[in-house]
């Protein structure tokens, strides 16, 4: 396994490393150095009262804490990604009713408008009737 040579406060470190986790450990090695050149801007930190082991230690912490949030937001993204799929099975299963019942509203319009036509040729047979009868009263 190669190993990846390198300086934290100063300090050469040498890291084994699989190959298909270069680009993962050149990456932290340089968030960590650029945490700590900003931790060292701060003149809190600066003027050489605090130890490299309490610089580490906060680090750490800030790290751990910014890893937290981001797993938090995955497990959200995760439940809402869910909550929409949900969302969506639910939305289809709607549109299949609702074209369940556009058909059946259709095949009764159409049920409607032949006893409507039936209605009207009854009707106008009565009233043919009625004349009939009207005509054969009066004469």
């Amino acid at each position: 396994m190669p190993f990846y040579k390198t300086k934290i406060l100063n300090r050469e470190i040498s890291l084994e490393y699989e190959k298909k986790d270069e680009k993962k450990i050149i990456d932290s090695i340089n968030l960590i150095n650029e945490k700590i050149d900003d931790k060292l801007q701060n003149p809190k930190y600066s003027n050489g009262k605090i130890s490299d082991t309490i610089l580490l230690s906060l680090l750490s912490i800030e790290l751990q804490a910014e890893l937290s949030e981001k797993l938090n937001i995955e497990r959200s993204s995760e439940v809402n990604d869910t909550k929409k799929q949900e969302y969506l099975k639910n939305n289809l299963e709607l549109k299949d009713k609702i074209l369940k019942l556009q058909n059946e509203k259709k095949i009764l319009e159409d049920e409607k408008l032949k006893l409507d036509q039936e209605f009207d040729e009854i009707n106008k047979k009565v009233e043919g009737l009625i004349d009939i009868i009207k005509n054969s009263y009066y004469e």
